[in-house]
């Protein structure tokens, strides 16, 4: 038997029109009951949906797993790619490079031919050097009219094939002593020669018009090399 319940809302609850609260209490058991099949329902779909959720990340893992295998083939063959890309064009750089020297205009044999043809008859060319991009010439002139030889020589280098137009300057010329003084010290005076020395940049020529600079110069062999490397476009 309930015991007896005090309601102390009992006057508003009969004005309101609501049940006695010793009514609630006779259905509390039944909706206890409805509440715990409702909660079991809730944490029962929950479960389930939690398996389902499970089971759908373990069958996209399964069906990941070769997708991932064939992504990290992939990243391998492009990083093979990109180093066999990279070597390749290493080569490409060596072998112009390579190229470049071999048709080089500072060190072929057509440039000492010109110089041989632009070299006025009293000058002495002593040395013929090439500094980066440019060629150093140093000598000297005999007498008479020295300084005129070595303008000579000046005005035919300006008008080398090999060299920039209009650019070779002379840095000095001073007159020194004679190399050879026959007699020794005491034997005659002679003219003193004019020491100078001048400077100017090489021409860029491309393949087709340093070809016919060889062939002009007589470098045949160079000539040669240079139609073999543009057959194999090996030139820029």
């Amino acid at each position: 038997m309930s015991p007896p319940v005090t309601d102390l809302l009992r006057e508003k609850r009969r004005e309101l029109g609501i049940q006695p609260l010793s009514g609630v209490i006779l259905e509390r058991p039944a909706l206890l009951r409805r509440g715990l099949l409702i909660g079991g329902g809730v944490a029962a779909a929950v479960a389930l949906l939690s398996l389902l959720v499970l089971f759908q990340r373990q069958l996209l893992r399964a069906r990941m797993a070769p997708l991932e295998r064939y992504e990290a083939e992939a990243s391998d063959l492009r990083a093979r790619l990109a180093a066999r890309g990279k070597a390749l064009e290493e080569m490409e750089t060596t072998n112009r490079n390579l190229a470049e020297a071999l048709t080089s205009l500072h060190t072929t044999s057509a440039l000492l031919a010109d110089l041989q043809l632009r070299t006025p008859d009293g000058v002495q060319l002593r040395a013929a050097k090439a500094q980066g991009s440019s060629l150093v010439l140093q000598g000297w002139a005999r007498d008479p009219q020295s300084f005129r030889r070595i303008n000579a020589l000046q005005l035919e280098l300006q008008d080398s094939p090999l060299l920039k137009p209009d650019a070779m300057n002379l840095a000095k010329a001073e007159r020194i002593d004679p190399p050879n003084r026959p007699g020794g010290a005491d034997g005659p005076a002679l003219p003193r020669p004019v020491s100078f020395e001048m400077s100017g940049p090489f021409a860029t020529l491309p393949p087709a018009r340093q070809l016919e600079v060889f062939e002009g110069l007589g470098a045949r062999g160079m000539a040669r090399r240079l139609q073999l490397l543009e057959r194999e476009g090996l030139l820029p």
